[in-house]
């Protein structure tokens, strides 16, 4: 496997960079509609967006992370590749 290029590495850290984002939009969402709206099924559902949104910016940015992992790094514990 070859190294990354300065532009794809940084272009890899854009990407997690905007998933993180886009987690915090929809957990600002959620918020609003559990603080907008008095009616249960409202709530309801401004919770689970809430909650998906926490998971989403913790979860995708880590998997990408593991994913574009150089292998053989002790932190990501990938192989590596057979010779």
């Amino acid at each position: 496997m070859t190294d990354p290029t300065p532009t794809q590495s940084r272009n890899r850290y854009f990407a997690m960079v905007f998933f993180r984002l886009l987690g915090a939009a929809g957990a600002v969402f959620g918020i609003i509609l559990i603080g907008r709206y008095d009616y249960w099924p409202t709530k309801i559902l401004g919770t689970a967006i809430v909650l998906s949104a926490i998971y989403m910016a913790y979860t995708v940015p880590a998997a990408l992370a593991h994913r574009w992992a150089t292998p053989g790094n002790l932190r990501t514990h990938r192989r590596q590749p057979k010779k």
